[in-house]
């Protein structure tokens, strides 16, 4: 009876086990049968269908079902260029840096473009992810309703709309009149584009968790997800070269850009404008050279005039110059003229503190055995 017990005992519990392990196979099954699904569900599936989200079920990300790429995309950035229309076909540039690029500075593999509406899905899924990761809900834009040609009703009339880009190189919603989206409208069907592109700006392709934010993912999840970017996968998968014409309109777009960058000071420079109109055009230094220069002896004031004299200039000329200066300085940082200012600004203090210097060793070499001072000299007025 005992042994009989103990059988009964161990055929259920290898009973229990069976079931088990096929429960365990058939869910492995169907989530995809390796940890790579198991981190696609955690990851994607979460976010998708949620109604504010991607969805990373639709044939665009056909590609990327596979997790066995070679491309650690967590050593790769990226930067958005700008939006651009090259024979009616409304494109993003962009480009991507390899690894130890340090923020985009080196390591620059090429220029490339990409359908606006392509880019745009993978930029608003790779913020999504990025903003999960961190604790945070991006959204869906609006905007991302229309990165196709899609049917809209305005004022009892049906238009299409589509997603392209502005003359200013940023992203705009177009109204068209036919189902293919070429014959443009005029009409306002009170359509804005919401999709924020950040242009011009270094990103990486991998974002990772904030600290102390929980994150439900399995142990594999570093290893999978290094792998993994959204933008910069799609990127590689949908890029087309961008050619000479391409890279003429995108080097115009940038000049106009660093153009209006040159006529302006930034922070930066503002500072520095600041510092050394303080330092240079304040009444604190011009006294200091000019107390120094009460120190000047009979010598070495006899000797500056006669070189003055020499070429045309009398000691009353020197107020009038001044005043010059500190005009053609203002003029130059009005007009943003950033060169000469720089120079202007620069130069007065380089020289104002070589005279300061040369005054100075003269009253020292005068105080150990010289001519005297003539008291007032740099002051005289002949």
């Amino acid at each position: 009876m005992m042994k009989a017990a103990i059988l009964s005992i161990l055929c259920v519990d290898a009973i229990a086990v069976a079931v088990a392990v096929a429960v365990a196979a058939k869910f492995s099954t169907e989530n995809g049968g390796n940890e790579g699904m198991r981190y696609k569900d955690q990851i994607e599936r979460a976010l998708s269908g949620s109604g504010d989200m991607v969805s990373f079920d639709d044939a665009f990300w056909g590609y990327d079902q596979d997790r066995s790429s070679s491309v650690a995309w967590s050593d790769y950035s990226i930067i958005p260029k700008e939006c651009l229309i090259l024979k009616n076909k409304h494109v993003i540039a962009f480009e991507i840096y390899g690894k130890g690029n340090n923020q985009c500075a080196k390591k620059k593999e090429d220029t490339y473009i990409m359908d606006v509406g392509q880019f745009s899905r993978a930029y608003v899924a790779q913020k999504q992810i990025d903003y999960n990761l961190q604790g945070n809900k991006y959204g869906n834009p609006g905007s991302m309703d229309y990165l196709e040609c899609t049917q809209v009703q305005y004022n009892d009339a049906y238009y299409y709309a589509k997603l392209g880009c502005s003359t200013q190189g940023g992203l705009k919603l177009y109204a068209y009149t036919d189902a293919s989206c070429t014959v443009a409208s005029n009409t306002n069907i009170g359509l804005y584009n919401d999709i924020k592109i950040s242009f011009n700006t270094c990103q990486s392709c991998v974002s990772w968790p904030a600290d102390g934010v929980d994150v439900n993912v399995d142990d594999q999840f570093e290893s999978y997800h290094m792998y993994d970017s959204k933008l910069c996968g799609a990127a590689a998968e949908y890029k087309q070269n961008c050619g000479w014409g391409c890279m003429r309109t995108l080097k115009r777009g940038s000049s106009n850009t660093n153009h209006y960058a040159k006529r302006s000071w930034n922070g930066f420079e503002k500072f520095c404008l600041f510092f050394w109109t303080a330092v240079s055009e304040s009444a604190a230094s011009v006294w200091v050279v000019l107390k120094q220069r009460r120190t000047m002896t009979r010598e070495d004031a006899i000797v500056e005039e006669a070189a003055m004299n020499g070429v045309g200039l009398k000691k009353r000329h020197v107020f009038p110059l001044v005043l010059g200066l500190v005009f053609f300085v203002l003029l130059a940082m009005f007009m943003v003229w950033k060169r000469m200012t720089w120079i202007l600004l620069i130069g007065t203090n380089v020289a104002l503190f070589m005279h300061f210097v040369y005054l100075r060793r003269k009253a020292k070499k005068a105080g150990q055995g010289g001519d005297g001072y003539i008291q007032d000299a740099g002051l005289e007025i002949s």
